[in-house]
């Protein structure tokens, strides 16, 4: 029993144990126990770990599967511990809140410190790691945390997780010194593996250290693979990471955010990331990226992102990044430590970067860098980058920058930076080489008026280094820009103010500047300036120059400039300043302007004073164009300028030594003398020059007087806007002073203005204003002279009466006007409604051919113009108007009219309006009937002269949006200029149509028919279009004739053909057909007769075509055209044509009054004109052929009226009156080369006054070249070889005689055609008596003429005498002296003796009377055979033999030229009498005793054959016998001996043109050598080349 008792109590025993066991494990599954067990260790582990640990529920579910509800972990804050505020005390950090936990553990594994986690389950869970984690304090919510981990060792401290999930998260990592570090050594050495981790809606906020950055990522949905975590060493790494829907921030937040793409606050959106590695461990990110898109809040779009991201609290690296986004691709390898932007001990940065940067990505990354402006104008095309950056904000290097940016730039720089962060300490050192294209985005950041001025041209390249340490920065720069360059070396030390400002008056700077073919106009297209070559120097400080601590030394210097037409070259100007003393010099040596002006000046902040003297030694006013005739200009200028910079300016001044020099003389004008102050009361100038005296006293200085006329314009403007005049008010703003002016033709000023083209006798004005008796005065002109009228005497008058101006003008011509006789005079006043007027104009039988007062009232609603006499007079005719008669012109812009004038003989007009039409603004009709234009316009001086009957009505209308016009005029008698037009009508239309355009219908009638017609449509908006057709039906081509200079050229014949005119009428494009029937070109005074050709002349898109166009002379040879007219724009008309005729009759014209040139001229000729009309540059050859035969009327010369004789013999002509000829208009837009090639054959006579009784009748040839420019003129150069020829001269005491031009002679021409240089001897045989003493004599042949020289304008006329049969007198001649052989050759001309030494003893009335008679009859032959074109000679000799028997030889010659001057036939003989032929026993003398034929074979006059009779040739062994043959003569010009055998002809070459130099035409030229050399070497046919000249 015993033993059972002790096995009973031993079996209770061992079983109680395990029965508790059970028992207790039975009671955990119970909810009552279950939760005070959770109170019980809640306790437990509050007292063990110092934190309030708190379980609302639990459960347990057998085995091991646990949940928890309500779990509280609090832990005091240990920095309030010791706090003395009790509620401080109390307050508790929440490390743990866990609404849910549901855990399920496998039991067995237990057993083995292995914890097999089925389920871990957290919801709603907020964590705070607080201290836990030295490193880092991780706190937040998690709505979700859901893991299995079957490998969970707690002896090893090693978690192994098959896989989690996080949802709803919001966590945030708090860095390093974010919390109090933890001292105590960590006891935490878990490692976890987690192999899958998803990551749903989380949000995850990393504090860097100090909470300088905060980085924020939000995982919408996360996969991540292969995750390690070592919570001692903080390490966190993944494996491969997959995230889609995610967010990042990325913060600096201690720098404020920008616009733009902000690097220091970044936000990405719309995130997709695939990682294939993520490491964290000691505030060190590495993370290699395998794609990645996201948007940044700027408005960027990444597609694609990949590479390796490193970053940790110190650096960032980014060693192999690539982005992409719709519009930029970018590669960069960065290393930068973070604090590489620091100012203070800056990291470094190393960058390599290559891509290109879209339009729209670049302003996002610029921010507010670019201006909007910059912004529209930028490139649409991405810009390449490409470069490598090292180093950091204090001093930095880059290399291998390239910038490239399609039409825009491209740019490559290397260099070294310093001091980035400090724009007062900032270093560089660059080197750069850029190019430019397109770069409007840089000048749309101009203001908009400068914009419109400057222009940055593509093509600009720079190369150089700039330089800059600190304030200083220097750069030397090299660049180019077309065919210019510009150098650069500067250097600036911009020393700044407290406020960082540039102080401007400490700036130093130095500068070398040279340039060379820069062409401003690409710059600046509004100027009219083009290329510039110079250099500019300067040094100095500061840039006030009333600053006494200003210093320059500048010097500039201008090679060549043009602007516009004008090339200035040669100008230096040199400033030196310092101290307050300035002194400045220019320095001009150029074709426009040579002369010095100098500057020297003293200057501080409360004064000026300055002195300003030029010295002009030269201004060439007609080069400038402020002259239309040759003038030079050169005078001495003297300034002082005193001014206080406030209110007190004195000017001083003065113009002496003023020399004009024009072509005809010097003039030598007084000077000019200015005196000008003005103070704060009153303003003073006076200037006298000569006879001319202006003086002006205003009381008020000049700001005063500014601001009085700017309210007197304020006033009248005012009281116009209210239709009413207020003369006190106006009166109010006037000044008090005056102005007195009187000037007569004896001073500089008016003779400048006489050469402007206004012309004037005497000026008398005086003009006095105040505000208490308005203004009153006169002008008075006499005997002005402007724009080819010329008026008599103008008189002007004005005066204040009251409350009214009255005022009056008269201009009268008197009888002696060679224009217009007439008197005009207008009388008028203005009144507190308006103003009246009344003019009358008289003629020169004082008849009133006008008579008409007008008057003008302001009313509300605009301004009434009514007749105030109803009964005026037009045109010597009384006229009746309505008594009702008005014309308004209302404030809202509509006229209404209602005026009738009719005359006793039906003449009449009417103007009237239709006012029941309310919608128009203008309905007006103005109706003429019997209209006689010559009446009318015959009265009002220098009207054109027209005259006709004019009938017929125009109509207008217009309303706020549509315009119309209808006319129906006629004109019968029409004469226009004297040029008879006959009958003219038209009617035209111009309708509106329902879509906003208007019919245009018209047509134009002659005699009667209709001539011509235009029909289309026209539309206004914009600049307009014309739609039309014009056609022409016979119509008369001498319409135009009126509209030609004095009939200088005219037309005859009809055109007829069909035009289509589309387009702007600005630049209409027209096209075509025109045919000429029987059109002929016709100038009478130089004898022009051409034909056009019947073809037709098409006109293509507004370019009129000469297709082998063809103009006939009267001789049927054609002038061959070839090429166009552009008149596409009709500013700038452009001809580019080729001519070519042969054997041309240019000239086929009979003698008649107008004439100045007739006769026939034959002409070969070649040549092309191009380029605008305007600016025609034409070149060419023209052959005169050898059967040219021209008489020209030579204007008044020094050989007509000479006056050479003057100091051998004083004489007095008595013949007056000039020749009537027609002036040619003046060549303007023309710059001409035409080489000239005068056949040897040609003949032509120079008649030398208007009866053409002194002529020189000329043969001979040459080759000249005429060159013709707007600036220059006319100029001709080359020689004229004369080898035939007589010379018809007379002098008051010298009979007319007949003189032999010698072959050799010639005239050169060296510029001047008007002055050529003279070289012609021109002698006659005179056979006389020399009496040897005691009345005997003997007969001398003598050789006696003149010989010209020098120049036209000025010849040197020499007469000369020899004696070559006569030894004897031959050498007593050339003994004398040249004015002795003169002396004897004029008497020898006038008497036809021989007086040597003043000896008289020879004088023989015998000898005088034979003289008188030779001259005698010479000129009634020469009189009477004249007409028939035979020229005759004929002289009487008498001799006296040894017995003192008379014997007496009349000697007579006959000239004739026949076939175009081909053949030449003379006869001459003589007839003797007297004591030897009357014992002469056989007396076989004949009649004829020299007989001579000679024909020229061809056109060169090289070749001909002649056949001679002479019976009075003299041999000295047989005495007189006669002598006939026939001979060939062949002529030629030489150079050189080896030209003998040259037998092709010479070559034909058109001569170089003065073109400009033309990139592209030299081109093409090159390009056509082939073509050319063929021209050389055969006749130059302009039409078969293609080179445009």
């Amino acid at each position: 029993m015993l033993m059972k008792r002790y096995a009973k109590w031993a079996g209770i025993t061992v079983l109680t144990p395990l029965v508790l066991i059970l028992l207790l494990s039975i009671l955990l599954y119970l909810p009552p126990v279950q939760n005070w067990a959770v109170k019980q260790v809640a306790a437990y582990a509050s007292e063990s770990t110092g934190m309030d640990i708190s379980v609302k529920q639990v459960r347990l579910v057998f085995p091991l599967k646990l949940g928890v509800e309500g779990v509280k972990v609090l832990q005091p804050i240990d920095s309030l511990k010791n706090s003395p505020n009790l509620a401080l005390r109390n307050k508790r950090d929440t490390v743990a809140d866990i609404q849910k936990m549901v855990v399920d553990v496998q039991l067995l594994p237990l057993f083995e410190s292995q914890v097999m986690v089925d389920e871990l389950n957290f919801t709603q869970m907020k964590v705070n790691t607080t201290n836990f984690i030295h490193e880092a304090r991780i706190k937040g919510n998690v709505g979700n945390l859901r893991l299995k981990a079957h490998g969970i060792d707690l002896g090893k401290e090693k978690v192994r997780v098959n896989h989690a999930l996080l949802a709803d998260a919001r966590l945030s990592v708090e860095l390093s010194d974010t919390v109090p570090p933890d001292t105590t050594p960590s006891t935490n050495f878990w490692k976890v593996n987690i192999e899958k981790l998803k990551l749903k809606n989380t949000d995850f906020v990393l504090h860097m250290p100090g909470d300088t950055l905060q980085v924020n990522a939000y995982f919408g949905d996360a996969v991540a693979q292969t995750t390690y975590l070592d919570l001692y060493k903080g390490l966190y790494q993944i494996g491969h990471l997959d995230w889609k829907k995610g967010k990042v921030n990325y913060d600096q937040n201690y720098i404020r955010p920008v616009s733009g793409m902000d690097f220091n606050h970044i936000a990405l959106s719309a995130m997709t990331l695939k990682a294939d590695s993520f490491y964290y461990c000691d505030s060190k990110i590495d993370v290699k990226i395998r794609e990645a898109q996201f948007k940044e809040k700027s408005g960027l779009q990444v597609d694609q992102l990949y590479g390796r991201f490193v970053m940790d609290s110190v650096k960032l690296q980014l060693p192999d990044i690539c982005l992409r986004t719709p519009y930029s691709q970018l590669q960069a390898t960065v290393d930068m430590d973070m604090n590489a932007f620091d100012e203070v001990k800056p990291g470094k940065l190393m960058a390599q970067l290559k891509g290109a940067l879209g339009r729209s990505d670049l302003f996002l990354f610029a921010g507010d860098a670019f201006p909007d402006a910059m912004k529209k104008k930028w490139p649409f095309y991405p810009m390449k980058i490409e470069g490598s950056f090292k180093g950091n904000m204090q001093q930095a290097s880059f290399s291998g920058l390239k910038l490239s940016l399609p039409t825009a730039f491209e740019l490559s720089a290397d260099g070294k930076l310093g001091n980035l962060t400090d724009m007062n300490r900032l270093k560089a050192n660059v080197d750069l080489n850029a190019r430019t294209y397109h770069l409007d985005f840089i000048t749309a950041m101009l203001d908009p008026s400068l914009m419109q001025e400057i222009r940055v041209p593509s093509g600009i390249g720079i190369r150089g280094n700039i330089q800059a340490d600190g304030s200083r920065y220097a750069t030397r720069l090299a660049i180019t820009e077309g065919r210019g360059r510009m150098k650069v070396d500067a250097k600036i030390d911009a020393k700044t103010r407290k406020d960082g400002s540039i102080d401007m008056n400490r700036l130093a700077y130095q500068a070398k500047i040279q340039a060379h073919n820069i062409q401003a106009k690409h710059f600046l297209p509004k100027q009219d300036l083009h290329s510039f070559t110079g250099s500019l120097q300067a040094k100095g400080v500061g840039t006030d120059f009333l600053s006494p601590r200003t210093r320059l030394q500048a010097k500039a210097q201008v090679n060549q400039i043009q602007y516009g037409k004008y090339k200035l070259d040669h100008v230096l100007a040199v400033a030196h300043v310092a101290n307050g003393k300035v002194h400045a010099d220019i320095d001009s040596r150029n074709q426009y302007l040579t002369g010095l002006v100098s500057l020297d000046a003293l200057t501080n902040s409360k004064k000026l004073e300055a002195t300003l003297v030029a010295d002009v030694r030269d201004v060439n006013l007609y080069s400038l164009e402020v002259t239309k005739a040759p003038m030079r200009l050169s005078l001495c200028g003297h300034m002082d300028i005193r001014s206080d910079l406030k209110d007190c300016h004195d000017i001083m001044a003065s113009m002496s030594d003023i020399t004009v020099r024009t072509a005809e003389k010097n003039y030598r004008p007084v000077g000019v003398d200015a005196d000008v102050f003005t103070r704060r009361d009153t303003t003073h100038a006076v200037i006298d020059c000569g006879d001319f005296h202006l003086n002006m006293d205003v009381h008020g200085g000049y700001k005063q007087l500014m601001s009085r006329f700017a309210g007197l314009q304020k006033e009248l403007a005012h009281q116009l806007r209210n239709h009413h005049i207020d003369q006190v008010k106006i009166r109010s703003q006037f000044p008090f002073g005056h102005v007195y002016l009187t000037t007569g033709k004896d001073n500089f000023i008016s003779r400048f203005i006489a050469y402007c083209g206004y012309d004037f006798k005497t000026v008398d004005m005086k003009m006095t204003m105040s505000p208490v008796t308005g203004v009153n005065g006169y002008l008075n002109i006499d005997s002005l002279v402007a724009s080819g009228m010329q008026l008599d005497t103008i008189r002007a008058l004005v005066k204040t009466e009251g409350d009214t101006i009255r005022y009056a003008a008269r201009v009268q011509n008197n009888k002696h006007n060679p224009q217009y006789v007439f008197r005009a005079q207008v009388e008028g006043e203005l009144q507190e409604k308006g103003s009246n007027i009344d003019a009358r104009i008289y003629d020169a039988k004082n008849r009133l051919g006008v008579d008409v007062g007008l008057e003008a009232l302001l009313l509300e609603n605009g301004v009434k113009i009514s007749l105030i006499d109803t009964h005026p007079v037009l045109g010597y005719k009384k006229f009746t108007a309505n008594d009702d008669n008005y014309l308004m012109l209302g404030n809202d812009d509509r006229v209404s009219a209602n005026l009738s004038l009719k005359a006793a003989n039906g003449m009449g007009i009417r103007i009237y309006s239709n006012d029941e039409n309310e919608e128009a603004l203008q309905d007006l009709t103005v109706s003429m009937s019997q209209f006689n234009l010559d009446k009318v316009l015959s009265v009002i001086p220098y009207m054109p002269d027209i005259s006709g009957i004019l009938d017929g009505d125009f109509h207008i209308i217009q309303t706020k949006d549509e315009f119309s016009v209808s006319s129906n005029l006629n004109i019968d008698n029409m004469v226009y200029e004297k040029c008879p037009m006959g009958d003219v009508g038209t009617e035209f239309v111009y309708m509106p149509k329902s879509d906003g355009s208007h019919y245009v219908d018209g047509f134009l009638n002659y005699e009667g028919e209709e001539v011509a017609t235009v029909k289309g449509t026209y539309k206004s908006e914009g600049n307009g279009y014309l739609d039309a057709e014009v056609g022409m039906e016979k119509l008369p081509l001498h319409f135009v004739n009126g509209f030609v200079p004095d009939q200088i050229m005219g037309l005859k014949g009809y055109g007829e053909g069909k035009l289509s005119l589309k387009g702007a009428l600005s630049q209409l494009d027209v096209e075509g057909e025109v045919y000429l029937d029987s059109a002929y070109l016709v100038s009478v005074p130089y004898g022009i007769t051409m034909r056009f050709a019947n073809d037709p002349v098409r006109i293509i898109d507004s370019k009129l075509l000469f297709e082998n166009f063809m103009m006939y002379a009267n001789n049927e040879s054609p002038l061959n055209i070839q090429g166009s007219l552009d008149f596409t724009n009709i500013e700038k008309m452009m001809l580019d044509i080729r001519m070519r005729a042969q054997n041309f009759l240019l000239i086929d014209a009979k003698e008649n009054a107008r004439s100045e040139a007739f006769g026939k001229a034959y002409v070969n000729f070649y040549g092309a004109m191009r380029g605008p009309v305007s600016n025609l540059k034409m070149q060419g050859k023209l052959d005169v052929l050898g059967n040219t035969d021209m008489t020209y009327v030579l204007k008044e010369s020094e050989l007509t009226t000479d006056t050479q004789l003057d100091e051998l013999v004083k004489f007095t002509n008595f013949k007056s009156g000039k020749p009537v000829v027609v002036e040619r208009p003046a060549l303007e837009g023309l710059n001409m080369m035409l080489g000239m090639s005068i056949d040897e054959s040609a003949h032509i006579l120079c008649a030398l006054n208007a009866d053409q009784t002194n002529y020189i009748d000329l043969m001979g040839g040459g080759n000249l070249t005429m060159t013709y420019n707007s600036v220059d003129g006319i100029g001709i150069t080359g020689k004229y070889t004369l080898n035939n020829g007589k010379m018809k001269y007379s002098l008051p005491i010298i009979p007319l005689k007949t003189f032999d031009i010698q072959d050799g002679s010639y005239i050169e021409f060296n510029g001047d055609p008007f002055n050529p240089t003279l070289n012609i001897t021109a002698t006659e045989n005179v056979r006389t008596t020399v009496n040897e003493g005691q009345g005997t004599g003997r007969s001398v042949d003598f050789i006696c003429g003149v010989k010209l020289s020098q120049t036209l304008n000025k010849p040197g006329i020499q007469f000369i005498v020899s004696s070559p049969n006569d030894a004897t007198l031959q050498d007593e001649l050339n003994t004398m002296s040249i004015e002795e052989r003169g002396k004897i050759a004029i008497t020898m001309l006038a008497s036809g003796m021989y007086l040597a030494n003043g000896n008289t003893n020879s004088f023989s009335m015998n000898s005088a009377l034979t003289s008188f008679l030779n001259s005698e009859i010479n000129n009634i032959a020469g009189s009477a055979m004249r007409s028939v074109g035979v020229d005759v000679g004929m002289s009487v000799d008498n001799s006296t033999n040894a017995a003192g028997a008379m014997h007496t030889d009349y000697n007579f010659k006959f000239a004739k030229r026949f076939f175009n001057n081909r053949l030449s036939f003379s006869v001459g003989g003589k007839v003797s009498t007297g004591a030897e032929m009357e014992n002469a026993a056989n007396n076989d003398d004949a009649f004829f005793n020299n007989i001579e034929l000679q024909y020229r074979l061809n056109e060169g006059a090289s070749q001909y054959i002649r056949a001679f009779y002479n019976n009075n040739t003299y041999d000295w062994l047989e005495g007189l016998i006669g002598e006939y043959g026939v001979g060939f003569k062949w002529q030629r010009k030489l150079q050189h001996f080896k030209d003998i055998f040259r037998f092709k002809t010479d070559k034909q070459q058109i001569p170089a043109a003065p073109m400009e130099k033309n990139p592209a035409v030299k081109k093409h030229t090159n390009e056509k050598k082939d073509t050319m050399e063929k021209a050389r070497t055969k006749d130059f046919d302009p039409l078969k080349l293609n080179e445009k000249y």
